[in-house]
């Protein structure tokens, strides 16, 4: 009953205040060299690919709305390759609006406030990243200014996992 409450809850904040698809992506900073392609796959526990979103620039971002605060929260990731060529899903960057319960008080490379919102620093390798689909609006990847929501693709808490391979 609870879930089924925050679920209309959560929705009529979505709705209401209409939370940006879209986040911006900064291109400044590439992904490894020019030959370097890489294609963001998504996929679900049984190792299904789900969907495979080309990465012309390198760069995604996993982005979802806080569950408390009901705020979104953009994590930057740049794919670069380790020293054997393999895919590396590189968090460079953590954005949000809200200060407080459950959110990061500091970063390895610090923070600072841009247009109202805290950026942090950040400096974290993986070669897979595991989510749960949010049972809040708004939870999903952009990729060159496309807003990819997984709930198009799965239900709600179904598990995800986030990995890149090099583009044929």
């Amino acid at each position: 009953m609870k879930r089924a409450i925050f679920a209309v809850v959560a929705a009529f904040f979505a709705l209401t205040f209409r939370i940006p698809p879209v986040f911006a992506q900064d291109t400044s900073q590439r992904a490894g060299s020019a030959a370097d392609s890489f294609v963001l796959v998504v996929s679900d526990r049984e190792s299904r690919v789900i969907a495979e979103i080309p990465l012309q620039n390198g760069r995604f971002d996993h982005v979802f709305v806080h569950s408390f605060h009901l705020t979104p929260v953009v994590e930057r990731f740049r794919v670069i390759a380790d020293k054997d060529g393999k895919p590396i899903l590189h968090l460079f960057e953590l954005e949000y609006e809200s200060s407080g319960v459950g959110m990061p008080a500091d970063a390895e490379g610090g923070y600072h406030l841009v247009d109202g919102k805290f950026i942090l620093d950040m400096s974290r390798d993986f070669t897979v990243i595991p989510v749960m689909v949010s049972i809040v609006a708004g939870h999903g990847v952009a990729v060159d200014d496309r807003f990819y929501a997984f709930t198009d693709w799965v239900p709600q808490e179904t598990q995800l996992f986030l990995a890149a391979k090099a583009a044929l």
